[in-house]
């Protein structure tokens, strides 16, 4: 599969600005989103949902579509059964476009920090992510808040392309990996597993994180 030319030359915005304005780059490109990515975030998708399936197999289950952009994954979400689903962005233009999908409950838009999100603690069963990890994109703070708002016994699921942990500065030299790790040893949650879509394609492999909050 070729790299879609639209996608590389957004993901050159990413790189030339800084993570307060990458909620502008959104919300310029919201509805030409889907057809820039084309099908390349496919595998990352298919992969968060696949485990989703697994892992929390009751389709009522409160599901949070972090990351949401234009509801692409929640389009497949939808599609596999799930019926009680939120959207959260930080690009009000992205949340329009999942409106119109008709997909999901509740739509939240906020611009993600180190300070703490606006959502309660222990109101999901579950978050799924593909994507929000990348230039300029979801500090790794965020994950502590992620142990925070789902509920104990529920599931995190996170996929984004491998390299960027790094090229990023928020992630490299270890940096993501430790903070995945800090919050283990604090008994926040647990490690069920990782995986790798193309390991021997360092431009499009996707890695896979999933764990369950204690």
């Amino acid at each position: 599969m070729a790299f879609p030319e639209g996608l590389s030359s957004l993901q050159k915005k990413f790189s030339v600005v800084n993570k307060w304005k990458i909620c502008k780059v959104y919300d310029n490109h919201a509805t030409d989103f889907d057809e820039i990515v084309g099908t390349f975030t496919g595998k990352g998708q298919n992969m968060t949902i696949n485990a989703l399936n697994e892992l929390v197999p009751i389709k009522s289950s409160r599901i949070l579509d972090f990351a949401a952009c234009t509801g692409l994954l929640g389009v497949k979400m939808h599609r596999s059964g799930y019926t009680n689903i939120d959207a959260f962005d930080g690009s009000q233009n992205c949340i329009e476009e999942c409106k119109r999908r008709d997909i999901y409950t509740n739509f939240i838009v906020e611009f993600v920090t180190d300070a703490p999100l606006s959502i309660a603690s222990d109101t999901y069963d579950g978050i799924i992510c593909s994507g929000g990890f990348a230039l300029n994109h979801l500090p790794i703070s965020v994950l502590s808040e992620w142990t925070r708002i789902v509920k104990p016994g529920g599931y995190v699921i996170s996929a984004f392309r491998n390299k960027w942990k790094d090229v990023e500065p928020m992630y490299n030299e270890g940096k993501f990996d430790n903070e995945l790790q800090r919050l283990e040893k604090e008994g926040k949650w647990t490690f069920v597993r990782k995986e790798l879509s193309d390991p021997e394609n360092y431009e499009k492999c996707y890695i896979i994180y999933i764990h369950q909050i204690l």
